[in-house]
């Protein structure tokens, strides 16, 4: 196994952000600029490999474009072209299809599976679409034990005839992500269609939204194109060794890029997708008991720290870190693909880059101070703990550094453009901090996942801190 010690991709991040050659932008020049300078962050701090970020409008790419490497060893740079491995977005890959289906009249989401699998096991032969897409259905995340991952399957068929454990409840009574129950549903998608789930993928799919770029992982197969995966272990950069991942192609093993994961989203508002059936797929399925879960057909409804409405999902599978967002109100898609398995809140992060198109980089903060000291109160499960730090700010960036040894210890601080609107670059991505100056200054961290009923800033924050004295 090859290593790539940090302290060589620190210096390498330190002195130059290595850009794609085919990179796109119709922003402006403040615009590219700032997102670059956000993307040359991100990797510094998290130690990733590499990113690609596309941005489309009103079905228009405006962005795209990749940062750091997709291969460090053959010296190969990311470009939003090169393929990484979706991970868990392949979930609304699978989706998509799902809802061109259902827009055709050939799917009912609450017809019981049966319907369209003949050979399904019994137990799981009055599940329904819904239930198996928005992870209520009690179906477990994986078949058990490893034996079967190595094997290189060749049909749907032999994919779903893994899971043999019964329910862990009854649908529609609790949630409980599942990878495998995608399996089922490229199962309904042959049925419903009378074609194979790959061949119905690349002839009704990918190749009228122009997804030239995706196809199903074959590990044998893999090209320059390819990005390398790699993953962080003991502060250093290894390569990730790619494993088969034949048995899970419909919920977390295609290939694809940034700028075809927005193409995709064109399907979401047009009519290759009926309207009602979108609405059907973005709305949050519930429980038996009222509870509403936040996910739909695969997507999930969040709403961002700037109060807009996202529909998005993420993925996270050996060397690859991944997101795809949408905001309906404003018709815009951004997709962020990294190539290393790291814990970075990956939503988050493409929240950020969407608020700086949003903004357009309208003008510069009137925060100017210098080694400003504050206190600083982290936040967690274990209860709080306080640290001292300094703050500086000029303008457009500054630095908050702090005796926290944790992931606040030294981090740049970065204005998105309006109001208390402010990111902070850590190891765990672009996390959102408002800066407000009172009679002193008070800063708010936020960390808020994924599948949001309320704005983030209505909630606990992760770390606050204020000045010591008044400015």
């Amino acid at each position: 196994m090859k290593t790539i010690y940090i302290y060589f991709l620190l210096l390498l991040f330190s002195t130059f952000v290595v850009r794609a050659q085919n990179n796109s932008s119709k922003l402006s020049n403040s615009v590219n600029s700032k997102i670059e300078t956000l993307a040359k962050a991100f990797l510094a701090q998290t130690h990733a490999a590499g990113m690609s970020i596309a941005i489309s409008k009103n079905g228009d790419l405006i962005y795209a474009d990749g940062f750091g490497y997709a291969n460090i060893e053959e010296g190969i740079k990311m470009e939003p072209t090169i393929r990484v491995r979706t991970a868990s977005v392949a979930k609304v890959i699978t989706a998509t299809a799902l809802g061109r289906l259902a827009s055709e009249g050939k799917l009912d989401f609450d017809a019981p599976i049966k319907k369209y699998v003949p050979y399904i096991n019994e137990t799981y032969a009055n599940l329904t679409t819904q239930q198996l897409a928005g992870h209520t259905a009690g179906l477990e995340h994986r078949p058990k034990g490893n034996r079967y991952k190595k094997k290189q399957y060749t049909s749907i068929r032999e994919t779903v005839e893994l899971m043999k454990a019964p329910l862990l409840f009854p649908p529609d009574t609790g949630y409980k992500y599942s990878t495998h129950a995608y399996n089922l549903l490229a199962a309904v998608i042959e049925g419903a269609s009378g074609k194979s789930y790959l061949e119905y993928m690349q002839k009704y799919i990918f190749d009228p939204l122009k997804m030239v770029n995706t196809k199903a992982e074959n590990i044998n197969m893999l090209s320059k194109k390819d990005a390398q995966l790699y993953y962080i272990k003991k502060n250093q950069l290894r390569e990730e060794r790619i494993t088969n991942g034949s048995y899970k192609i419909p919920g977390a093993s295609f290939r694809s890029t940034s700028i075809d994961l927005v193409k995709m989203m064109n399907a979401y508002s047009t009519d290759f997708i009926s309207e009602a059936v979108v609405a059907e797929m973005f709305k949050s399925h519930q429980l038996l008991n009222g509870t509403k879960t936040n996910v739909g057909i695969a997507w999930r409804t969040s709403i961002d720290p700037f109060g807009n409405k996202v529909i998005e999902h993420a993925g996270n599978w050996l060397g690859a870190r991944t997101v795809v967002a949408y905001f309906p109100e404003e018709n815009v898609s951004i997709s962020l693909m990294v190539n290393t398995s790291c814990q970075v809140l990956i939503e988050e992060t493409a929240h950020i880059f969407a608020q700086i198109v949003r903004e357009h980089h309208k003008t510069n903060s009137l925060l100017r101070i210098k080694n400003q000291k504050v206190e600083l109160t982290f936040n967690s499960n274990k209860g709080s703990k306080e640290f001292k730090g300094t703050l500086s700010f000029d303008q457009k960036n500054g630095l908050l550094e702090t005796t926290n040894d944790n992931f606040l210890k030294s981090n740049p601080i970065y204005y998105l453009g309006s109001k208390d609107h402010y990111t902070l670059a850590t190891p765990y991505g672009l996390l959102y901090l408002s800066l407000l100056e009172k009679e002193f200054l008070e800063g708010r961290l936020y960390t808020y996942f994924n599948r949001q009923s309320v704005n983030p800033k209505q909630e606990k924050p992760l770390a606050s801190f204020k000045s010591l004295r008044k400015n």
